[in-house]
């Protein structure tokens, strides 16, 4: 098998190039609406006791709270009669909310739990309906109509299991841009000192980013037919960048040594493929068996590790099998 593969880079390298560009550029296209597919949560287990109480508390009592307002008084107390009112008003506009139930106030019940000690803030409790992603949008809307500075000398800011998952969701997006903006150039400065070169450094990259960008496209298609939790993108990312410079790195290694001893470009790759080629095939057996036991779990937040770990895995493997070959075909010495 690795001897075709090799005949097929060394024959077809120009034509194996092509297929991969528009592959990549395709998987680019599907990948980019991944995140509007992925969701927040995933962390119980849909048949555990805990879980059915939960559905049995949100179909008959309405929900346990999952959204806490904190409102202060810009001036006085919250007992004071413009705070009162501005405070009865905001809770009137909340329990108007569709997305809210069981919405309760200090102003409701005139519990003391609802009230600070100096009587310059109190709290307003609420369920915010609908499944996690749901839940998600449901509660940013919220934090976006009344959080802040509002009329009547009031300032509110939110807290509870609905608002971080939504700030969760939206964390994970940036940090993953944080994240790759800094690996990447701190990885092609690494690659630059180790190989000295500039198109041997930038081969693993490659390899790297058609993993990541494969496997984002594999997760927004999964997205449309299961549940897939949106911190699987950090495993892709990671786990994308460590295995597409590692498989790189060892076919280029391989391939300079053939080059260094005198073979020709064409049994250099050859050679490579039927070694080098031989352990990356081996080794994303391996890794990709170990993570697919992921998939067994019957919380989505593991399977979701599963699915990415198996994607990437495989994409990175393919990708070093068929398109380093074709580049070094290509590139030659």
């Amino acid at each position: 098998m690795f001897e075709r593969l090799a005949e097929l880079a060394i024959r077809r390298s120009r034509s194996v190039l092509v297929v991969a560009a528009v592959a990549l550029v395709l998987m680019g296209a599907v990948g980019a609406g991944a995140f509007g597919k992925l969701l927040g949560g995933g962390f119980d287990d849909p048949s555990s006791p805990s879980s059915r109480a939960a559905v049995v508390i949100d179909e008959k009592f309405g929900g346990e709270t999952n959204l806490v307002l904190l409102v202060s008084a810009d001036n006085g107390s919250v007992d004071s009669p413009a705070v009162r009112q501005s405070g009865q008003r905001l809770v009137a506009d909340l329990k108007a909310e569709k997305g809210l139930t069981n919405v309760v106030s200090y102003w409701d019940t005139g519990s003391p739990d609802l009230r600070s000690e100096d009587g310059r803030e109190a709290m307003v409790l609420a369920h915010v309906t609908g499944d996690e992603t749901r839940q998600q949008e449901n509660a940013q809307q919220v934090i976006d109509a009344y959080t802040g500075t509002q009329d009547g000398g009031l300032t509110v800011r939110a807290g509870g299991g609905a608002a971080v998952g939504s700030d969760l969701s939206s964390q994970v997006v940036d940090d993953l841009i944080l994240a790759e903006a800094i690996a990447i150039p701190l990885t092609l400065v690494l690659l630059l000192f180790v190989f000295g070169s500039v198109v041997a450094a930038l081969l693993p990259l490659v390899i790297a980013v058609i993993a990541i960008v494969g496997s984002f496209a594999q997760l927004s298609l999964l997205g449309s037919v299961t549940d897939v939790a949106n911190t699987a993108t950090n495993l892709t990312t990671a786990l994308g960048l460590g295995l597409g410079i590692d498989y790189a790195l060892l076919m280029v290694s391989r391939f300079r040594e053939q080059l260094s001893a005198g073979a020709s470009v064409e049994d250099a790759v050859r050679r490579t493929v039927s070694t080098a080629g031989r352990t990356v095939a081996f080794s994303a057996a391996t890794v990709a068996a170990a993570l697919a036991s992921l998939l067994v779990f019957p919380q989505y937040f593991l399977r979701s590790f599963g699915f990415a770990g198996v994607g990437v895995v495989a994409v990175a493997a393919i990708s070093t099998l068929f398109v380093m070959p074709a580049l070094f075909a290509v590139l030659g010495h």
